[in-house]
């Protein structure tokens, strides 16, 4: 799958690889960082679109719960513009690679 953030293009297959690497290239480094940098600033959108009570942050669990539910999928899809599949990708990188979500 291919994500377009402006003008950074990931390639998930490739970011996948590069994850599992202990060593990595300059521009493997780079492009791992930006996206994790993507990823958590989307996660936190995705989250904030779920949650019903703001001021309260939901763990990781209580957003796949919510993310189930079809019409609040199709919500945070349509206000993020983005696919649903993008949704659980990054949902499922932020809980396997970002040790700050919790």
């Amino acid at each position: 799958m291919i994500i377009q953030n402006g003008g950074w293009t990931y390639d998930t297959v490739a970011i996948d690889v590069v994850v599992t690497k202990d060593e990595r290239e300059w521009y493997e480094r780079d492009m791992l960082n930006a996206f994790t940098r993507y990823a958590y600033y989307r996660y936190k959108q995705i989250r904030d679109c779920v949650n019903s009570r703001k001021c309260k942050h939901m763990t990781i669990d209580k957003v796949r719960e919510q993310l189930a539910i079809e019409s609040k999928l199709i919500f945070t899809s349509e206000l993020l513009r983005i696919t649903s599949d993008e949704i659980h990708y990054i949902v499922d990188f932020a809980d396997k690679h970002l040790q700050y979500v919790k």
